[in-house]
C-alpha cells in the first residue's frame, strides 16, 4: 500500500529524513512516535505528495507519490490545519461534494457525537473542534491511506478518549492504512496494530506492539551480572550506579534468580530507543 525506499529529505545542508525504507503492505491503525524534530511531519508530508523528496521514491498502491501527481490516493491532515471560514455544516457537505465516495453517514454521526454545531463558523470553533472538523472530514474521505499529524493537540481528556472511539469506528466502516502522529503514547495503546518510532531522520522500529511486550525488558542487579546477561543481547539502554546497574534490551530475556527482570512500559520503551545510549534495532 504504501512503499519508501532510500528517501530522503534535505534542507540546504541538513538531512531531515535519511534514507527510509519503510513498507505498509495491510490496512491498519498505526502509531507514529518520535521527539520534536525527529522527522515525523516531514514523513507525511513526503508521502502525502505535500512535499517533493531530495532522492529515493514514495508509492502509494503501485503510483508514485510527488506534489506533480494528481490524486495520491492520501488524505493528511497536520495539527492547526485551516479551512474557508464557513459554518461547519457547510465545510462538511463541501466536503461530500469533492469526495465521490464521501461517507457522509459517519461525518454526520461524528458531527453529532461531538456536539459540533453545524452553523458555527471554523474560525468561531475552539482549538480542539477545529482540529475535531479536520479529522472528521479526513476521516470520511474515501481516500486509501489517512495520515494525522498530531490530532489531538487541543484536546480534553474525554475528547481524546472519543477520538481513539472514532478512530476504530472509521477503520471497521473502512479498512485502510491510518497513520498517527501524537506525543500522547500510552493513551493510543489500546487502538492501534502497529509502531513506528523514527529518530533523527531514520526509522528505529517498526513492529507489532505485542512484540515490545514480548521482548521489552529492563534488568537490574549487580553490574557484572547484568553485563553478563546481556552480553548477546539487543541492549537498547543502561543505567549504572556504584556497583549496580539497570539495562534495557529488545530481545528474549534471560532466565536469572538473581536479576530482577521486569517488561517495559511502551513509554520507558521508547524512551530508552531513542535516548541514543544503546545500540539500533
Amino acid at each position: 500500500m504504501i512503499e519508501l525506499v532510500n528517501v530522503t529529505k534535505r534542507y540546504g545542508d541538513a538531512s531531515v529524513l535519511k534514507k527510509v525504507n519503510l513498507k505498509i503492505d495491510e490496512p491498519g491503525i498505526y502509531c507514529l512516535l518520535g521527539r520534536n524534530g525527529a522527522g515525523k511531519t516531514t514523513l507525511l508530508k513526503s508521502i502525502a505528495g505535500y512535499q517533493n523528496i531530495t532522492e529515493g521514491k514514495i508509492s502509494v498502491d503501485g503510483k508514485t507519490v510527488s506534489t506533480a501527481a494528481m490524486d495520491t490516493g492520501v488524505s493528511y491532515i497536520e495539527n492547526f490545519a485551516r479551512h474557508f471560514n464557513l459554518p461547519v455544516r457547510k465545510l462538511l457537505n463541501i466536503a461530500a461534494q469533492v469526495n465521490p465516495d464521501y461517507d457522509c453517514e459517519f461525518a454526520a454521526e461524528m458531527a453529532e457525537r461531538f456536539e459540533l454545531d453545524g452553523r458555527k463558523k471554523f474560525n468561531r470553533l475552539s482549538l480542539g473542534m477545529k482540529t475535531m472538523v479536520s479529522t472528521i472530514i479526513c476521516l470520511a474521505s474515501s481516500k486509501r491511506a489517512i495520515l494525522l499529524d498530531e490530532p489531538v493537540l487541543g484536546f480534553d481528556a474525554i475528547m481524546r478518549a472519543e477520538f481513539y472511539d472514532m478512530l476504530t469506528e472509521s477503520f471497521k466502516r473502512h479498512p485502510r492504512v491510518i497513520i498517527v502522529s501524537t506525543h500522547i503514547i500510552e493513551e493510543i495503546v489500546n487502538t492501534v496494530h502497529k509502531l513506528i518510532i523514527i529518530d533523527k531522520g531514520s526509522i528505529r522500529f517498526f513492529d507489532t506492539l505485542e512484540a515490545v511486550e514480548t521482548k521489552a525488558f529492563s534488568i537490574s542487579g549487580l553490574k557484572s551480572e547484568v553485563d553478563e546477561s546481556v552480553r548477546d543481547l539487543n541492549l537498547i539502554g543502561q543505567e549504572t550506579v556504584g556497583g549496580l546497574a539497570t539495562s534495557y534490551i529488545f530481545d528474549t530475556p534471560p532466565i536469572s534468580k538473581t536479576l530482577e527482570i521486569k517488561p517495559l512500559s511502551l513509554q520507558d520503551f521508547f524512551i530508552h530507543m531513542v535516548g541514543h545510549k544503546g545500540g539500533a534495532l
